[in-house]
């Protein structure tokens, strides 16, 4: 009796340790369900998750983006540089001054202006005994003392003279240096704005064949964005169109313009289109050579728009969702157009006003391979 007690005990252990059956896993409903007409209808809690917009029209043939700079325009500033090789004696003015036409920049010391100003010298004291020769042969020819031909001759000789003395004395001018003094000048300014840049210090030498000019004066808001779009946009790049940039350094405000200069040939070295958008209005915060971000629009015909998350790849053919009804869909191939930032343009397979899915639409089907 006891041997049975004990064999009986050990039979209720092990059949309370085993482990308990496994448990079926739920199986999900599929995501949709084909009808006879070809639509299918999604699942009911998976139909709040699809997001829906409408197709639309737009004028927009081309949206491209590049990237460049802030310089200042064209005639928004003007450069000053130093017309002979020269040493610094003094500067006169800051960057960021605020000067007037003729205001003085700079007196420089040079060798050419000292040469030149001897030579007004020189020529000077020759014209006049020059000009008294030809007072004395004009009496000699009357009184038949000497030819005509002498006459002409030192009348020849005069005017030469005359005509070397005003090439260098326009040189003089040129560099705003009058004729009297030895080697010291002047640069000027030679009209109104604000110094935007200085390039010279005291005791240094400098050259009319530097890369920067002594002093860059102008307008200091009056700026343009040189823009660099890629080779395969070059056909969009149009002068005339709509074009408004950022620059990082300054948040995402836009600054509004217009392309106003586009060059027709690639850039060699950087294979890009090479364009210049032009804002309508200046700000104070923008700074030349500020980095930008430049987006450029370009318009035509209206044509049917949807945002690119609509489209997906299903095996060799574009598709979207377009709702049909109250958790109905209908899958259509779509053939597409020109990309214009986040949308895409569709030229086949649907109509103004169909609404497309444009969020989760890869929970509907296992063959969707990706996003455009």
């Amino acid at each position: 009796m006891r041997r049975t007690h004990f064999f009986g005990l050990a039979v209720a252990v092990v059949a309370g340790c085993a482990a308990p059956a496994p448990r079926e896993a739920p199986t999900l409903a599929p995501a949709y369900v084909p009808t006879g007409d070809g639509r299918m209808q999604v699942r009911e809690d998976l139909w709040p998750r699809l997001v829906l917009a409408r197709a639309e029209r737009s004028d927009v043939e081309a949206e491209i983006e590049g990237v460049g700079r802030l310089e200042f325009a064209p005639d928004a500033a003007y450069a000053v540089r130093v017309p002979f090789s020269a040493y610094v004696e003094t500067v006169h003015v800051a960057a960021g001054a605020q000067v007037r036409a003729d205001d003085a920049l700079a007196t420089l010391r040079s060798g050419e202006v000292a040469r030149l100003r001897s030579e007004v010298r020189r020529l000077t004291a020759t014209l006049a005994a020059r000009r008294d020769a030809v007072v004395r042969f004009k009496q000699l020819v009357a009184q038949g003392a000497a030819s005509p031909r002498e006459l002409v001759e030192a009348e020849a000789e005069l005017a030469a003279g005359e005509a070397e003395l005003r090439g260098v004395r326009e040189s003089l001018r040129a560099a705003q240096a009058d004729h009297h003094g030895a080697d010291r000048f002047v640069l000027r300014a030679s009209a109104d704005g604000q110094v935007l840049r200085r390039t010279l210090d005291p005791g240094e030498r400098v050259s009319p064949d530097d890369l920067e000019p002594a002093f860059l004066i102008g307008d200091a808001v009056r700026l343009v964005a040189t823009v660099a779009f890629p080779e395969r946009d070059a056909a969009a790049v149009r002068e005339g169109a709509e074009c408004s940039f950022f620059a990082p350094a300054l948040g995402a405000e836009r600054f509004p313009g217009s392309l106003v200069q586009v060059v027709q040939t690639l850039d060699r070295a950087t294979r890009t289109a090479v364009a210049v958008c032009r804002p309508e209005a200046t700000s104070p915060r923008l700074r030349a050579e500020m980095a930008v971000r430049v987006r450029a629009t370009a318009r035509g015909a209206d044509s049917l728009v949807v945002p690119r998350s609509a489209v997906l790849l299903r095996r060799d053919a574009m598709v979207v969702f377009v709702a049909v009804g109250e958790r109905s869909l209908e899958r259509r191939v779509v053939s597409l157009g020109a990309s214009l930032g986040d949308r895409v343009q569709v030229t086949g397979g649907l109509e103004e006003g169909d609404e497309v899915v444009i969020d989760n639409a890869v929970l509907l089907d296992g063959e969707l391979d990706r996003l455009l």
